[in-house]
């Protein structure tokens, strides 16, 4: 049985994911101190980054199988 070789995955996947994890996990704590939430686009800051997160972490794991797929891992 022979075994594949494959490519070494993108330096971008575990340096998204990290940045993923950062945002998911810390979000900005200057937000919960402060009395008033900033406003962008008559929408509170708060509700665009519940709302962009998700998307930006579901983009960083279709890019990463994306990756995967285009250096013969499967």
């Amino acid at each position: 049985m022979t075994q594949k070789t494959v490519r070494p995955r993108s330096r971008l996947v575990p340096i998204w994911f990290a940045l993923d994890a950062i945002l998911a996990l810390l979000p900005p704590i200057h937000w919960a101190i402060t009395p008033h939430s900033p406003w962008i686009a008559d929408m509170p800051l708060g509700l665009i980054y519940m709302g962009g997160l998700p998307i930006i972490i579901a983009a960083s794991i279709v890019y990463a199988y994306w990756d995967d797929v285009s250096r013969g891992a499967f």
